[in-house]
């Protein structure tokens, strides 16, 4: 693809401004050359063809785009070979996506798995074996980055495989404030992607313009634990509008937490209780991640398996010792801590001392 193409495709982009599912939809609509927009086009199809909109439109573009570049990120666009062609289907496509990491990982088979962010401990660990037996037989995990069960499924992708993540933000934007290690260690073995540029902040309208990429980017949505009113239920009104098959895992029927899952499940989603469910609703046929042997026992990558490593080396490490030898801040620690603890890769003393297990799949 030209420089000029890519110029072109961020300044309409950037133009749709702070409605980009509306605009897409017009563009689409609008445009008979779709996926090719050409600029002078898509801004008039958009009511911005005044005579400076042009000039204006490529100037800031060819800003966000020295941004960037500095960051190492790269984008595409509907006509661009990496955009995700089933994510191209829906309606309101988004008209580009700023990229972190393997971008050829858009290309993969992809299920999102979702959930909470006030999650039970049993619904993360769930989330984190799914994500780890999904990854392992071949299918990329997709998940919104956020805490809880977003934040457990991406590790258990990393785990065995790969994993992407769609943000509601820009890519440099520190959202969640702990997950700066889950990041890295997902733009080395997987992708972040965002269709909002470098700079923007994580607003509320923001993340259903997230979740309806995220569905639209996969073949199916897993829904492991939703209440009655969850930003994971409108993920999944997304994906039965797109097309996509919607699943759900059944919870503890008290205080409310799986409401919403049981509701999907009464009006006809399938139960899933093993990532072999989602691949036999899907009708997908088990492939080694990486082309290589997937094993129950496959390290870890990014800070996990550097953590785990340390872990090993001592009978036992208090939390305070950890961060002198990591230099990671406290907070993080405590959750990736916790996802270890959760998928019994690490266990903690009476004494609140953590230590290495024998995993148990």
């Amino acid at each position: 693809m030209t420089d000029a193409a890519r110029l072109d495709a961020v300044a309409l982009a950037l133009a749709a401004g702070g409605q980009p599912a509306r605009a897409a939809a017009t563009l689409k609509a609008a445009c008979a050359t779709w996926p090719d927009l050409p600029l002078d086009q898509g801004l008039e199809a958009l009511g911005l063809h005044g005579p400076s909109a042009r000039g204006h439109w490529r100037d800031q573009a060819g800003r966000a785009l020295e941004h960037a570049s500095r960051l190492a990120y790269v984008v595409c666009w509907p006509a661009h070979p990496d955009y995700p062609a089933l994510l191209a289907t829906i309606v309101d496509p988004p008209l580009l996506l700023w990229v972190r990491g393997e971008a050829n990982v858009l290309a993969a088979p992809a299920v999102a798995v979702i959930g909470s962010r006030q999650s039970t401990a049993a619904a993360r660990e769930v989330a984190y074996q799914l994500g780890a037996d999904l990854a392992s037989a071949g299918v990329v995990v997709a998940s919104g980055f956020a805490r809880g069960v977003d934040a457990a499924a991406h590790r258990g992708a990393l785990s065995t495989g790969r994993s992407l993540a769609v943000l509601g933000c820009g890519l440099d934007q520190p959202y969640p404030s702990d997950h700066g290690p889950l990041g890295r260690a997902l733009a080395a073995s997987g992708v972040l992607v965002s269709e909002f540029p470098p700079g923007a902040p994580p607003l509320a309208h923001h993340f259903p313009l997230r979740n309806r990429t995220l569905s639209g980017i996969c073949r199916a949505v897993v829904v492991v634990q939703a209440a009655q009113r969850s930003g994971s239920l409108i993920t999944a009104r997304m994906a039965l509008e797109q097309g996509r098959d919607v699943m759900a895992v059944p919870g503890d029927v008290r205080g409310g937490a799986y409401a919403g899952s049981h509701a999907l499940l009464r009006d006809g989603a399938r139960l899933v209780e093993h990532a072999a469910d989602v691949l036999d609703e899907l009708g997908w046929t088990p492939v080694a991640a990486h082309g290589g042997a997937a094993t129950p026992g496959s390290a870890a990558v990014g800070p996990e398996s550097a953590l785990v490593a340390l872990l090993a080396l001592e009978d036992g490490v208090s939390l305070d010792h950890l961060v002198h030898q990591t230099g990671r801040e406290c907070a993080d620690l405590l959750g990736e801590l916790l996802d270890l603890e959760l998928s019994g890769r690490v266990r903690r003393d009476g004494a609140g001392r953590f230590s290495t297990v024998q995993r148990k799949w």
